[in-house]
């Protein structure tokens, strides 16, 4: 995936915040040792690229959303996604 593309889908997807269904997921299965799947439909799209854009190796983007493909080596873990509560 050229950068000039991932640029171009970005902000096509900067500031939507999209309605009560909007939603990102996460796919970690132990059977893609090497990738994790992530399909959003909201401004998550643009912040995944921005964060992790290098480690991207597929995207298919339609008008209901992006689906990525991410390098495993971008990814911390599901546990990572929840804060630490005392």
């Amino acid at each position: 995936m050229n950068q000039k593309e991932l640029k171009q889908i970005a902000e096509r997807w900067k500031g939507k915040a999209g309605g009560p269904e909007a939603e990102t997921t996460i796919a970690d299965s132990k059977l893609d040792k090497d990738c994790v799947h992530v399909w959003s439909c909201t401004a998550d799209v643009a912040k995944i690229i921005d964060r992790c854009g290098s480690a991207i190796r597929k995207i298919r983007e339609d008008n209901h959303g992006v689906a990525f493909e991410i390098d495993r080596s971008a990814f911390r873990g599901a546990p990572y996604a929840f804060k630490v509560l005392k």
